[in-house]
C-alpha cells in the first residue's frame, strides 16, 4: 500500500512539474554574398527579317555588346544591344539599317571537368529594321500597305529561344549564342523572324548580390576577377 502510494505520487509530480520546452529556430536561407558580372561584346550574323531576307547567303553582321548578371545560382540576366551593318535584298530593299535591344534570362548548368556553362536562353528583344522599298519583286505584297520608292521603318517584338555555351579562363570568358526570334510576320502571322549567332569575349568580375545590396551592405562594389564559379 505504501508502495502504491509512491507511485502515485510520483506520477503526479511528474504531471505537474513544468516541462522543458525546445525552441526550434527558423532555418535561415543561405543567400550568396556575392555574384558575378560581366561586360562583352562579340560579331552576330543574322538575317534580320526571314520573311523579308529570301536571298541565300546574305546576313547581316553585326556589332553586340552586352552586360550579365547573375549566374552564382542557376540563372542570370542578359540586356544586350546589337548594331548591323547595312545591307541590301535586291531588287526589294536597299540601304538596309536594322538594331535589336533584348532581354534575356540565361539558365545554367554547369559542366562539372571543365570551367565551362552550357545555357538554355529565353526572352524580349525589340527590333528595328529599315530600308528603301523599290515594290519590285514584291511576293509579300508590301506595296499594298507602303508607298513604292521610299524608306519604310519596321519595328517589331520578338520571343527570344535559343541556347549558349561559355569557356572560362579567368577572369575571361568566351561564348557562342545560338537564338531564333518568334513574332508576328507583317502584323499578321506567328512566325520565325530571325536566325542568329553571336560569338564573343567577356570579362567578369564579383559585385555584391541583389541580396547583400538590399541587406544595407557598406561595399557596394566587391571587385574579385577570380573565375566566377571557381
Amino acid at each position: 500500500m505504501k508502495s502504491l502510494f509512491y507511485i502515485i505520487a510520483f506520477l503526479l509530480l511528474s504531471v505537474l512539474s513544468p516541462s522543458q520546452t525546445r525552441v526550434i529556430k527558423p532555418v535561415k536561407k543561405a543567400y550568396p554574398k556575392t555574384t558575378n558580372f560581366g561586360i562583352s561584346a562579340g560579331l552576330t550574323r543574322s538575317v534580320l527579317y526571314l520573311n523579308r531576307n529570301v536571298k541565300e547567303n546574305n546576313d547581316a553582321t553585326g556589332y553586340t555588346f552586352a552586360a550579365v548578371y547573375g549566374g552564382k545560382k542557376i540563372a542570370r540576366l542578359s540586356l544586350e544591344y546589337t548594331h548591323y551593318k547595312t545591307i541590301n535584298i535586291a531588287p526589294t530593299w536597299y540601304d538596309i539599317k536594322a538594331n535589336t535591344i533584348e532581354a534575356n534570362i540565361h539558365v545554367i548548368a554547369r559542366f562539372k571537368k571543365t570551367h565551362a556553362y552550357f545555357y538554355p536562353i529565353a526572352g524580349l528583344s525589340y527590333n528595328m529594321f529599315s530600308g528603301y522599298f523599290t515594290g519590285r519583286n514584291d511576293f509579300l505584297n508590301l506595296s499594298e500597305k507602303h508607298p513604292r520608292n521610299a524608306v519604310i521603318s519596321t519595328n517589331w517584338v520578338g520571343l527570344n529561344v535559343g541556347t549558349g555555351y561559355e569557356y572560362f579562363i579567368k577572369p575571361v570568358s568566351f561564348f557562342l549564342d545560338y537564338k531564333m526570334r518568334i513574332g508576328f510576320s507583317e502584323g499578321k502571322n506567328l512566325n520565325i523572324m530571325d536566325v542568329c549567332f553571336t560569338f564573343g569575349v567577356r570579362y567578369n568580375l564579383k559585385v555584391p548580390s541583389i541580396y547583400k545590396i538590399f541587406s544595407g551592405t557598406r561595399s557596394r562594389y566587391v571587385l574579385d576577377t577570380d573565375d566566377p564559379e571557381n
